[in-house]
């Protein structure tokens, strides 16, 4: 198929840095704004250790199923202005807002047919603009249903749990030096800290992190996601694989009775969406993203998501 692509800069609070794929100018076409995930990768899903190029096959992907799209670099980060240090919950929103609200000028665009993608804080990101702006749909990659917080902690759960089964003088040190409660209990004191500063960093065992982002993500629960997703009553497509350490997909579990939600927990699926179909130890994540970064978006994923947004013609909400 061939389509094009042009880099671009959206006027929000702060220029964002941007990249509209699409197929065709002369006639309307339902768009996808696509949201990232924590940290500094570009727009593409690239950046220092990890080049996934993640978000430009979902665009590629969208545009083969004659969607338009655009994808784009976060507050502070590549080619958008703005502080990423200073940049809250809020303000997240608020740039995916202005990412949506330009793809709705475009001549080529069908305002009415919009929908949000986002992978894993993307999620939440979207979940929210559903209560600020109108939207057609959600695809919600690695996240839905949870929180920051909740994600933090099913994190190092998942540590904790596999830490017995490491033999040898390894896993005797790190068995020592992980002690899950002080993990739980550093997490919680983070959040608490962030409540009670007006600086831009807070500062838990010498680390520093985004303040404002914290306070601001710490104010949802994961029920208040589900909660909001429940409310919005148009499609929603929420896929978080059974592989994926960053994200549980046991959160699906309180969307699935929703008519207008599906949820898939794929075999396998990681959070970088792709299938490890070998060793599946958080502890050996590096590795294993490096392994598996060299393969495409997993065929299962895509074909999912393709057959869920053919049945969007045939869907009235």
């Amino acid at each position: 198929m061939q389509f094009r692509e042009k880099k671009i800069t959206i006027q929000g609070e702060y220029p964002i840095g941007a990249t509209i794929t699409y197929e065709d100018e002369s006639r309307k076409s339902p768009a996808v704004v696509i949201i990232m995930g924590t940290g500094k990768l570009d727009r593409d899903g690239n950046g220092f250790g990890l080049h996934s190029n993640m978000y430009k096959e979902l665009a590629h992907t969208f545009a083969e199923c004659g969607y338009v799209s655009a994808r784009y670099d976060k507050r502070g980060t590549h080619g958008s202005g703005g502080s990423f240090n200073s940049a809250g919950l809020s303000d997240l929103t608020n740039d995916a807002i202005s990412v949506i609200r330009y793809l709705k000028s475009l001549p080529y665009v069908d305002e009415n047919r919009i929908l949000v993608c986002g992978h894993s804080e993307g999620t939440m990101i979207a979940t929210l603009v559903t209560e600020k702006e109108e939207t057609s749909g959600l695809i919600l990659l690695g996240g839905a249903g949870m929180c920051i917080k909740d994600a933090l902690y099913y994190q190092n759960k998942r540590m904790a749990e596999e830490l017995p089964s490491i033999k040898g003088l390894t896993g005797a040190i790190m068995r020592k030096s992980f002690d899950l409660n002080k993990q739980l209990a550093t997490i919680d004191d983070m959040f608490e800290k962030s409540k009670e500063t007006n600086k831009e960093k807070v500062y838990v065992k010498g680390a520093g992190m985004p303040a404002k982002w914290l306070r601001e993500h710490g104010a949802y629960t994961s029920e208040d996601f589900a909660e909001i997703l429940k409310r919005y009553g148009k499609p929603v497509l929420a896929i978080t694989g059974k592989a994926d350490f960053q994200a549980d997909y046991h959160r699906l579990d309180a969307l699935r009775a929703e008519s207008n939600i599906r949820c898939f927990a794929p075999e396998g699926l990681t959070h970088i969406l792709r299938v490890n179909d070998g060793d599946n130890s958080i502890l050996n994540v590096k590795k294993t993203y490096r392994r598996l970064i060299k393969e495409p978006l997993d065929a299962g994923l895509i074909r999912t998501i393709k057959d869920w947004l053919d049945g969007l013609v045939h869907c009235v909400y």
